[in-house]
Parts: structure tokens; sequence; C-alpha cells
């Protein structure tokens, strides 16, 4: 069976559940939630997400178990918006958070997505105190949204149309662009949803 190194609570972790032939999980209550490192949310990004290994900033982390194998990862962060009408500015960011990744093993039912966001969101509740909850759904991956809307996210449009700047087939993230020998490329659209605790904490 293929292994890696993960966190110190779980030393070596099954890629992938049900390799082995073992059962596997009939309902989303039978999966169990709890926080992780960022290292060990990336084995489960590299294995399932779109966006394999392309490493993130994340604040916190929790991981999808099922019989004690890796079945999913979900992150939160800052948000990568400096604004947000109607939500926040560059100076009111604090506290709010987006969900930087989300990804669950193919092997994982129904309904899986929704019950680990609403585990998850109310053990970030209990940590700290947050405005509110963020996060996209990729147009060009055929993603729409609905896990979010079935999560009680409020559905805002599609993002504004943007552009890339493309090296060696990956976008580069930081520095100058004039002289650099790359290609701009437009950006595709995501579907952005909130979730706005300010007049609710608890998130109902």
């Amino acid at each position: 069976m293929t292994t890696l190194r993960a966190d110190s609570s779980v030393a070596e972790l099954p890629l992938f559940q049900g390799e082995d032939g073992g059962a596997i999980p009939t309902s989303a209550l039978q999966l169990k939630f709890r926080p992780i490192s960022h290292i060990t949310a990336m084995i489960a990004y590299r294995s399932w997400h779109y966006l394999g290994d392309t490493d993130f900033l994340s604040q916190v982390d929790f991981g999808c178990y099922w019989n004690g194998l890796l079945n999913g990862a979900i992150s939160y962060g800052s948000p990568n918006a400096t604004d947000l009408k109607g939500y926040w500015d560059r100076h009111t960011q604090n506290g709010w958070l987006e969900i930087k990744r989300l990804v669950m093993s193919p092997l994982c039912p129904r309904n899986s997505e929704s019950r680990f966001i609403g585990y998850t969101i109310k053990q970030i509740l209990k940590m700290m105190k947050i405005n509110g909850i963020v996060t996209y759904a990729d147009s060009d991956q055929g993603h729409t949204g609905i896990i979010y809307r079935a999560s009680g996210f409020k559905y805002i449009g599609l993002t504004k149309k943007k552009m890339d700047f493309m090296v060696d087939g990956k976008i580069q993230q930081r520095g100058k662009t004039r002289g650099v020998e790359g290609k701009w490329i437009e950006r595709s659209r995501k579907h952005l949803f909130v979730k706005d605790f300010r007049n609710n904490q608890q998130g109902g």
C-alpha cells in the first residue's frame, strides 16, 4: 500500500481510501473530521484536487477520515481579494476567511462536502470571531457551487474578468513581467459565494 509521511498525529497515511479492497463509506455520517497540518492537507490536494501540488497559504486545515484513512481536506485562510463591495475593503479585511481549497476522495458518498463544510465552520466559530467566509467555484472546471448553496452561502455572481501572466506554463504570481518571456491569458471566471456572520455569530 502506498503511504506518505504526514503530520505527527498520523505518522503514515495511505493516499487512497479503499485501495486495499476494504469497505468504503456508504453515508456521509460515517466520516470523521478533525484539524490537521497543512502538510497533511496537501496530501489530499495532490491526490484529488485539480490544482494538484500548487501550494498556498492557509490558517487552519481540516481532514476528512474514514477508518483512519485520509479521504479529503479543507483549508481556510485570508481572502485573496483586497476588497469586496458590501463586505470588506483593505482596511476591514481582518475577520474574513476564504475557503482556499476543498477536496474529497471520489469514494466519499453524497452530501459529504456540505457536511464537511458545516462541521468545520462550526469549529472555526468556536476557535475565533469572524465576520464571514467567502469561497469560489471555478467555472472552467464546470463547478457551479452547488455544495456552497447547500451549505447556506449566498451567491454573489461571477468574478470580474482578469488576465494572468504565464511563464513556462505556470502563472507568475509576483514580480515584474516587462522583459520576461511569457504570455498573458484570460483568467477563468469564478462563481463567488459569501456566508456573512456579522448579524449572527453562530452562523445559523
